[in-house]
């Protein structure tokens, strides 16, 4: 069943948050940790009450919302940048979810890695975050599509950092299955993304 505009848009959200983050990242070598935090959490939230939940609430996906939004309004090089990576996890997302058994196996790998990140202090914590990399590389580096990441040279060498860029995919991975679930689908954004981009900027505040 389709659900309202405002849930996907969240979702979608989540995904662009994730391509912001691995941009910055890649770029300047550093991220919002909030963000980044939010994003790793919404992996572990398969049961969440709503979709806003999934993120911590829209303090977790604001960063998401307010690129969203700036594709409706400007199409700066970080947001086009940004976008270039959502859509190649949106397309991973949906190969995902055509694969039932790689699906189950994810599961799987996730519920191994969530007791630690239950008792961990930070969701950014180095053993959390090389745990979901490999995650990644298992479950979703094998599929078809490669996402190709550019920035500073340096920033691409620190293992911490590749760790990190990983782990954060797999996040925009999620938000792209969940935004499927929710009856998204690429075609509709044709159609809806003026809505969706006017709602993104509303939640943003």
């Amino acid at each position: 069943m389709k659900r309202p505009l405002k849930e996907q848009t969240l979702a979608f959200a989540g995904i662009v948050q994730a391509g912001e983050l691995v941009r910055q990242i890649a770029t300047g070598g550093h991220c919002s940790q909030t963000s980044a935090r939010h994003s790793i959490d919404s992996l572990f939230t398969p049961d969440a009450e709503s979709t806003e939940a999934v993120f911590g609430g829209l303090s977790g996906i604001r960063l998401g919302l307010t690129m969203t939004g700036e594709m409706g309004t400007r199409g700066s090089a970080d947001s086009q940048q940004a976008m270039g990576y959502a859509s190649g996890l949106l397309r991973l997302a949906m190969m995902l979810r055509k694969d039932k058994t790689r699906q189950e196996s994810m599961a799987r790998s996730l519920g191994l890695v969530k007791p630690a990140w239950e008792n961990a202090d930070d969701a950014l914590d180095a053993s959390i975050v090389a745990q979901l990399a490999d995650v990644y590389r298992n479950e979703i580096s094998t599929l078809p599509l490669r996402i190709q990441v550019h920035g500073n040279p340096v920033n691409l060498k620190q293992d911490g950092n590749v760790s990190l860029i990983r782990a954060i995919l797999l996040a925009g991975v999620r938000a792209g299955f969940l935004w499927f679930q929710l009856g998204g689908r690429p075609w509709r954004l044709l159609f809806q993304r003026g809505k969706m981009f006017r709602i993104a900027v509303e939640l943003a505040g």
